[in-house]
């Protein structure tokens, strides 16, 4: 399973992927430099602002979330098969002990 990354280092690590500092970004989204690694200081961003970063870095950023989310999904998914075999073979456990005589 790949790591699973918070927004802002996902951003960050697109921004050196791309040679952009964040100056740079700054200056694209119309931010003061210090409101800009404020923004890149948290894990949480707000949908519009998300939605600017993905035309500056030409990145979906969305479709990594949703991706991790996915992949989230499906291990939970996995976990609700494992316990529905579990409860099937404590059934069969079950019945095993009553023919044998038990309670």
């Amino acid at each position: 399973m790949s790591k699973k990354y918070p927004i802002n280092e996902l951003i960050l690590k697109e921004m050196k992927r791309h040679g952009m500092r964040p100056p740079d970004l700054a200056r694209r989204l119309g931010l003061s430099v210090s409101t800009t690694y404020y923004l890149l200081s948290r894990n949480t961003i707000q949908v519009d602002r998300l939605r600017q970063i993905c035309r500056i870095l030409n990145t979906n950023f969305f479709q990594i979330l949703a991706d991790q989310m996915n992949m989230d999904n499906d291990s939970d998914a996995f976990k609700d098969e494992e316990k529905e075999a579990l409860k099937a073979e404590n059934e069969t456990l079950k019945s095993v002990i009553r023919m044998l005589g038990g309670k």
